[in-house]
C-alpha cells in the first residue's frame, strides 16, 4: 500500500525547513525532498535581519557569529560615515551550518528528509499529487515548491528568462583579522589612514556608487568576511570587477593568503505580480516565488514569512479539504508582494538619484532610523514610502 504524505515539500532550505517544522509540530506528515546532500555551501551574504530571526520558531543562538548594532557606509570607497543604532539590527550567520540546523530542526518536530533527491516531474491528480525525484515517485496531498531561484518549481510554473531578478556575486574571504583591536599595534597599517579601526564585529559594510543600480557589501564572520555585490544581471562584468578592486584595495580587513577563497553567483528573484504563486494542490514560496526583495536584495525575510503564511493555509486546507488556496494568494498579496512592489518603488527613486539620497540619510538621523525600524520589523516599506508621499500603489 503507498504511503500518502500529508504535505510534500520540494527544497530544505529555510522556507522549506520551516514550513515543515511547522507542519510536522502540528502533526502531519511531512516529506522534505532536496538536491543536495546536507550541510551545502549556499552563496549568501549571510546577514538575517531581527525582523526575520524574530519569526523563527525555536532558539538559533547557537548560529550567531556577531550581532550587528552599527552600518558603515561608503560611496566608492570614499565619503564615509556610520549609523549606529541601540538595538540589534541583524546577525551575522554561516549558511551552510544555518540552513543544516534548520534541517535538524524540522527533523527533530518529525519530518522525513530526504537529501540528494532532485524533483524531476510533477503530476497533480484529483485526489493527490505524485511527485517524481531521480530515484523515485512520492504521493502527497499537497506539494510545497521552497526550491530556491533555480529550482524545479520556478522553471516548472513560470518563465524563467522572463523572472525579474538581481544577480549577487559574493565570496568569503579569509582574514588574519579586522577591527581596532587587531590593528592597533600593526606597523603595516601605521602610515595607513586606516578603515580598520572602524570596522569591528558588530559593524557591517555598505558601499554605493561602484554600479548604478546596486551595492557592496561586508559582513564579518569570526575569522571571515563575507564581500559580495549584488546588481542587475547586465551589470554583471562591472559588478565583478568593481568587487574585484574593492577587495583588492581595500583596508577594511587583512586577508590570510594561505587559504583560498572563491566567488560564486546567484540570483535574486524578485516577483511581478502576475508570476505563479499556487494552484490546485500547490503552492510556491521563498526564493521559488520570486520574493526577494528589489531594494536590498535580502531574502530570509520574506522567506520565512512565506512559510509560516504557507502553514496557516495548508493547515486549514487539509483540515477542510480544500485545496485552492485562495486565502494563501490573498494574503501573500497583502503582506508580501504589496512590500516587494514598494521595495521596487524605492530601488528606482534611491538608485536613480543615489548621491542626492545617499547624503539624504547621511545628514538625516530620522531617516536611517526608520531603515533601522524596518530591518527589526517595526515599519515595512509601505509606511516609509507613505510618510515621505513618494507614491502609491
Amino acid at each position: 500500500m503507498k504511503e500518502i504524505f500529508d504535505v510534500i515539500i520540494s527544497g530544505a532550505g529555510p522556507s522549506g525547513s520551516i514550513l515543515g517544522y511547522l507542519l510536522s509540530e502540528s502533526g502531519y506528515n511531512v516529506l522534505i525532498l532536496d538536491k543536495e546532500n546536507f550541510p551545502r555551501y549556499k552563496v549568501c551574504a549571510g546577514g538575517i535581519q531581527i525582523r526575520a530571526a524574530k519569526m523563527i520558531p525555536f532558539n538559533i543562538d547557537s548560529q550567531i557569529h556577531n550581532v550587528i548594532t552599527r552600518i558603515h557606509f561608503q560611496r566608492k570607497s570614499k565619503d564615509d560615515f556610520i549609523g549606529e543604532y541601540d538595538q540589534p539590527l541583524m546577525y551575522t550567520i554561516d549558511r551552510k551550518n544555518f540552513d543544516d540546523y534548520l534541517v535538524k530542526k524540522a527533523v527533530e518536530a518529525g519530518c522525513i528528509v530526504k537529501t540528494g533527491e532532485r524533483v524531476k516531474e510533477l503530476t497533480v491528480e484529483r485526489n493527490e499529487v505524485i511527485v517524481f525525484t531521480e530515484k523515485g515517485r512520492y504521493y502527497g496531498k499537497i506539494f510545497a515548491g521552497s526550491d530556491g531561484a533555480g529550482g524545479f518549481t520556478i522553471r516548472k510554473f513560470n518563465n524563467f528568462r522572463k523572472i525579474r531578478k538581481i544577480i549577487g556575486y559574493e565570496i568569503e574571504i579569509p582574514v588574519l583579522g579586522y577591527g581596532k583591536k587587531y590593528c592597533a599595534d600593526r606597523k603595516e597599517n601605521a602610515d595607513k589612514k586606516s578603515n580598520l579601526a572602524l570596522f569591528d564585529k558588530d559593524s557591517v559594510v555598505i558601499d554605493f556608487g561602484g554600479v548604478k543600480y546596486g551595492y557592496l557589501w561586508l559582513f564579518p564572520k569570526n575569522k571571515r568576511i563575507s564581500a559580495g555585490m549584488g546588481g542587475l544581471p547586465e551589470k554583471s562584468r562591472e559588478i565583478k570587477k568593481y568587487l574585484s578592486a574593492f577587495i583588492k584595495n581595500t583596508d577594511f580587513f587583512i586577508i590570510n593568503e594561505k587559504e583560498e577563497s572563491q566567488v560564486h553567483a546567484h540570483f535574486i528573484p524578485v516577483r511581478s505580480r502576475n508570476d505563479f504563486i499556487s494552484s490546485y494542490r500547490i503552492l510556491a514560496t521563498g526564493d521559488a516565488a520570486g520574493f526577494g526583495d528589489a531594494f536590498t536584495g535580502e531574502g530570509l525575510y520574506n522567506a520565512i514569512l512565506g512559510s509560516h503564511i504557507a502553514f496557516s493555509s495548508v493547515d486549514k486546507a487539509l483540515k477542510n479539504s480544500s485545496f485552492e488556496f485562495h486565502d494563501y494568494n490573498k494574503k501573500v498579496s497583502s503582506e508580501i508582494i504589496k512590500n516587494i512592489e514598494y521595495s521596487m518603488i524605492i530601488s528606482k527613486i534611491f538608485f536613480s538619484s543615489q548621491y542626492f539620497y545617499y547624503k539624504l540619510i547621511k545628514k538625516n538621523e530620522k531617516l536611517f532610523k526608520s531603515c533601522c525600524r524596518i530591518l527589526r520589523g517595526e515599519k515595512t516599506y509601505s509606511d516609509v514610502v507613505n510618510k515621505l508621499k513618494l507614491i502609491k500603489i
